[in-house]
């Protein structure tokens, strides 16, 4: 009861700082953004690069479950199915989480930046193989869901709300295209000239501000709450685990608005999208089974 206590008050208390970060984003995120912006930033650049991450790299931890989870006793086609399955899902998330970095961090040399991928792909598997050691068949199994369904939820409803908004980045306000769109506030979805202004030359990814997709992946951080719950070695500490998922992705979110890529409704929404799947998946999943299971 007391756990279940601090859990709802938490969770209050989040959802109420979204609200009033919304609300004063809605009213001063132009400002807010001018006072912020700094182009150059290296650290942003970095968090630019690698603040997706703990997104693809839920996903390795997913495909390592797969694998970990597979039953040699049954069926053959069964088990090889989700072992390939899952170590499909692992490769590939390795994989694209090092590609990814060179979309953002264009002077590292693309076989470096997979090459960590795949060493953060290790280190993330080793470190669920420590952890879930002592979990129970039944915690890991349901442990598994909510993880997949955080890693793949936030993404896809973030894709499917970014292309329809079509806000305008701050960093194209501020460029010499600045003159051919004007601020919009997120409340105001869709631009009528859209394919205009991409005709004229302006980048399709410069209309893609609402939400953020870097504070979306960066807010699945808040998962190794749920590994922790579901980790007799780590159930004690489980929301340090929660705090520094929160703080990771308020340094993204921040460095978001600082290097232009987003207004503060942007990585704020984006932060909502990712947390309400949270708490809906833990709810959905009864989480609260996983500290005696």
């Amino acid at each position: 009861m007391k756990h279940r206590s601090l859990y709802d008050r938490m969770i209050h208390v989040i959802f109420a700082c979204i609200l009033v970060s919304m609300a004063t984003g809605s009213f001063w995120d132009l400002s807010i953004s001018y006072a912020l912006l700094n182009q150059e930033s290296l650290p942003a650049l970095l968090a630019a690069g690698y603040g997706s991450m703990p997104n693809y790299l839920l996903g390795v931890i997913c495909g390592y479950l797969l694998i970990r989870r597979a039953n040699p006793s049954s069926p053959p086609l069964q088990y090889y199915g989700r072992v390939v399955f899952g170590g499909l899902v692992l490769a590939g998330c390795a994989f694209y989480g090092g590609y990814d970095t060179c979309h953002y961090i264009t002077e590292m040399p693309r076989g470096l930046a997979i090459g960590l991928g795949f060493g953060f792909a290790v280190l993330a598997c080793l470190f669920a193989e420590w952890a879930l050691r002592d979990a129970s068949d039944a915690a890991v199994a349901r442990l598994l869901k909510i993880l997949i369904l955080i890693a793949l939820g936030p993404t896809i409803l973030t894709h499917l709300v970014k292309i329809p908004w079509a806000r305008p980045r701050m960093r194209l306000l501020v460029s010499g295209m600045g003159q051919m769109v004007s601020f919009h506030p997120w409340y105001q979805p869709g631009l009528a000239d859209k394919a205009q202004l991409i005709a004229s030359g302006i980048p399709k990814d410069d209309l893609k501000s609402f939400p953020s997709g870097h504070t979306t992946a960066a807010a699945t951080a808040l998962s190794l709450y749920y590994i922790a719950s579901a980790s007799p070695l780590l159930r004690s500490r489980r929301y340090q685990f929660f705090f520094g998922g929160l703080c990771w992705t308020l340094l993204i979110a921040l460095s978001r608005i600082v290097i232009g890529a987003h207004f503060l409704t942007d990585v704020t929404a984006a932060f909502a999208i990712t947390f309400t799947i949270f708490v809906v998946g833990g709810k959905l999943y009864r989480a609260d089974q996983l500290l005696s299971e």
